[in-house]
């Protein structure tokens, strides 16, 4: 039997601790120039679709990956949320942000988390059902909810997903039953549509449209529409001519009273005058009375004569007789 050659045992040996370093640092390259921030998260529901390696992703922009789906991790007896470790690339994150993230920072995840940082649980596609995490800033998010017993991990506060619950609703969907109902509804359909009787159906809309056509064509309709018109170019008409005698009546009648106005307040006028002339304070008044009293004396005068007269016929030519006296 041939003896091995120490030489080719020894470049073996090389070659395989060579090839062991080679591999080694390949896998943990991707540690030692991309540090990663691991942080926790508690998702109340089923986390089915969600595998080691599924992309975690800010807004749509990856930034990590899913360490580990676990069952229970520093939790209360009675918490039975689900626990799910998670890796950012530090180096992915800020080069795909033009400021300090600062991540691994406590205070600056709270500062976040005050503003409504939230984890939830998404799909890229409803068919195939593979989940990821997202991560997003959530308006009027409600208030954090934390589920570590011992400060062990970062943990950011998670959502129900939308997603989630509508895989688990459709697996709760009863396939076989809604095909069944929705094949006897086709069945009814069926045949409600072959017991209609289609010519009669549209021999009727057949007739209907000649009917309303006749109708239309009408030389009475026709008639009508024209009649109607000129009934209210007329009236048209008409309105005008009233329109055109209303305004000069109206003018007048206000001329009128107009004028009507004026002579009342001549007329006030006068009257004022009148009373003032007359009135108990008004020399004019006195002289009258004065002049009346005489002219009513003068007339008695008259009277007295003219009965003297009367009976003494001959004075005017006798004259007065004198007293013996």
């Amino acid at each position: 039997m041939k003896k091995a050659n120490p030489t080719t045992l020894g470049l073996f040996v090389v070659l395989g601790l060579a090839l062991g370093v080679v591999a080694v640092f390949v896998f943990s390259s991707r540690t030692l120039f991309h540090p990663m921030e691991e942080s926790i998260l508690y998702f109340d529901g089923s986390l089915k679709g969600l595998n080691p390696g599924a992309p975690v992703k800010f807004r749509g922009v990856t930034i990590g990956k899913v360490e580990h789906v676990l069952i229970r991790h520093n939790q209360a007896t009675n918490d039975y949320a689900m626990p799910v470790i998670i890796a950012i690339d530090k180096k992915v994150a800020q080069s795909k942000s033009d400021d300090n993230l600062q991540i691994g920072s406590q205070e600056r995840l709270d500062l976040l988390i005050s503003h409504g940082f939230r984890a939830r649980l998404d799909a890229d596609s409803l068919v195939t059902g593979v989940l990821y995490v997202s991560l997003d800033m959530v308006r009027n998010a409600p208030p954090p909810a934390f589920h570590q017993i011992a400060p062990e991990y970062h943990e950011i506060p998670t959502l129900p997903s939308g997603v989630q619950r509508f895989l688990e609703n459709l697996e709760n969907v009863d396939l076989p039953g809604l095909s069944i109902k929705l094949n006897t509804l086709l069945a009814r359909l069926d045949t409600s549509v072959s017991e209609l009787d289609i010519p009669q159906i549209n021999a009727g809309i057949t007739n209907l449209l000649g009917a309303a056509n006749n109708l239309v064509t009408t030389p009475d309709l026709t008639n009508a529409i024209t009649a109607a018109r000129r009934a209210l170019e007329r009236t048209q008409v008409l309105v005008d001519r009233i329109d055109n005698r209303v305004d000069p009546l109206a003018d007048s009648l206000t001329n009128t009273l107009s004028d009507t106005r004026k002579a009342l307040a001549d007329l006030r006028l006068a009257i004022q005058n009148v009373s003032g002339l007359i009135g108990p304070q008004s020399s004019f008044g006195s002289d009258l009375s004065q002049a009346l009293q005489q002219l009513s004396n003068a007339s008695r005068a008259v009277a007295d004569l003219a009965q003297f007269l009367e009976s003494n016929p001959d004075a005017l030519v006798t004259g007065r007789k004198r007293s013996k006296e």
